[in-house]
């Protein structure tokens, strides 16, 4: 790697690259000049040019940063190139990479600086170069970008919560510190319809939170339909049908009589521990619910091997053996039956789960009543369970000194559900302002008559919609 300090030499080094490589710095370039996009819109408040003009440059720079890690057919097929547009010609003919980078700069807006420190410093790249370029951190050292920092330090505290600049300030953050979010979720928002766009900051925001909790729903999928009963007006969960009934009974049957035999004589198991509460869940509410059936064995059952095969809290005997055989019965049994819900079971064990804040932690608690209120039958009560229970695992020490975290079957139930709640009640807002008959007045009168602060079916989707940003941080999305 030569060394590179002048505008000049950068740019005959990035003569001799590919596209991609020069497109992702320039994207970089371009990111770093934001904050003076954002000091219009944080000095000029009503000035609707100054936030059009930011909207549009955070729209080029997700959509360019976005593009950049792609491979180039892959970059065709997803954004639909036209043949004769000029970046399309680019990628296809892997021209001069210069060009490719002017043209990212022209597009956007002059770049605060040229240069970037992490070519310089880098050790040989190894992988995918643009991916490698957006994990460092935008700035190396304050030297020359006090204003810049000042400018964006501003903005972030006037618009971070509760604004349409929300998501942005978050989407900055990541770049800012060498932590992009989630690509997937930074695709979608890229690929938000012209109209959409067109309507401005509020209207894109709305549909943010939208894509968000959509990307949940897949990030945590289960085989169940979260619906509005139209009698009650309140929402409830449609479990598929369970198949093979007879061993369904019979599984949980087995595994009845193994939590009773393990509840007698010294097993180191009462009716308060946790896998017994859990356990009788699934033989009192489960019995017509694969899903959660399984989600709650899976959590019992790496739950009991802990306990019996690594911390030793409780004994390897032949009670306790045989109701961790049961339950892993169930879990078999229930796979092998329901190929749905085997397939979810891949996709969630993929997810790695992070800690909830002492913040987090309080706005589920606030929001546990509300939750309660408008969901009847099971989906209700295991609200009124979850919640405790996902607030107190996750703030108990585990016995090998390592961070607590989240309940899986918990944190997959809350948020699984929440997410596609917050996507009916939008998908009812819309309906409203067309003229449509929705639910939207009985819930109000649900929430009213239980006697809660929220008293509109804007404030029930702020709150699913803030319960939505909590599970996309606890999967390390945002």
């Amino acid at each position: 790697m030569p060394q590179i300090e002048t505008e000049e030499q950068l740019k005959e080094w990035l003569d001799t690259q590919d596209w991609q490589v020069c497109f992702a710095i320039g994207v970089r370039a371009a990111i770093r000049s934001l904050p003076e996009l954002m000091h219009q819109v944080d000095a000029h408040r009503e000035n609707s040019s100054a936030q059009i003009a930011l909207l549009s440059s955070f729209r080029a720079a997700i959509t360019n940063a976005e593009l950049s890690t792609l491979p180039p057919r892959e970059a065709e097929k997803k954004y639909a190139l036209d043949e004769d547009s000029e970046l399309g010609r680019l990628i296809r003919a892997d021209e001069t990479a210069l060009a490719v980078l002017e043209s990212v700069l022209d597009s956007l807006f002059p770049a605060a600086s040229f240069l970037d420190a992490t070519l310089a410093q880098r050790p040989d790249w190894g992988g995918h170069v643009p991916t490698y370029l957006f994990q460092q951190p935008l700035w190396h050292g304050t030297t020359g970008i006090v204003e810049f920092l000042d400018m964006w330090q501003s903005f972030e505290r006037e618009f971070k919560s509760h604004s349409p600049w929300c998501f942005w300030c978050h989407w900055y953050q990541g770049f800012l510190e060498g932590k992009p979010l989630d690509w997937e979720l930074q695709r979608r928002v890229a690929q938000i319809d012209d109209d959409i766009w067109d309507a401005g900051p509020e209207a894109v925001a709305e549909e943010i939170e939208r894509i968000k909790a959509a990307n949940m729903a897949e990030k945590l999928p289960l085989a169940e339909t979260i619906e509005v009963n139209p009698e009650t007006s309140k929402f409830r969960a449609v479990p598929i049908p369970v198949e093979n009934a007879p061993l369904m009974s019979a599984l949980l049957t087995q595994i009845a009589d193994a939590t009773e035999d393990a509840l007698q004589g010294h097993n180191g198991l009462t009716e308060r521990s946790g896998d017994i509460r859990r356990l009788n869940r699934v033989i009192t509410r489960y019995g017509n619910d694969p899903q959660q059936a399984e989600l709650t064995l899976t959590s019992v059952a790496k739950s009991l091997s802990r306990q019996i095969h690594d911390s030793r809290e409780l004994p390897d005997n032949e009670d306790n053996l045989a109701l961790l055989d049961a339950v892993k019965d169930g879990v078999r049994g229930i796979r092998a039956n329901h190929p749905e819900v085997a397939a979810n079971r891949e996709q969630l064990a993929q997810q790695a789960l992070g800690e909830l804040s002492a913040e987090d932690k309080q706005v589920l608690e606030q929001a546990q009543p509300l939750l309660t209120a408008i969901s009847e039958g099971a989906m209700a009560e295991d609200f009124a369970e979850d919640i405790p229970e996902l607030i107190n695992d996750a703030a108990r020490p585990l016995p090998t000194g390592a961070p607590a975290l989240p309940g899986a079957d918990a944190t997959t139930r809350i948020f699984s559900r929440v997410s596609k709640m917050a996507l009916l009640v939008d998908h009812a807002k819309k309906l409203a302002k067309t003229g449509a008959q929705t639910f939207d007045s009985d819930l109000v009168k649900t929430i009213r008559l239980a006697g809660l602060t929220v008293t509109t079916i804007g404030g029930v989707g702020a709150i699913l919609f803030n319960l939505v940003q909590i599970g996309l941080r606890i999967l390390g999305v945002l």
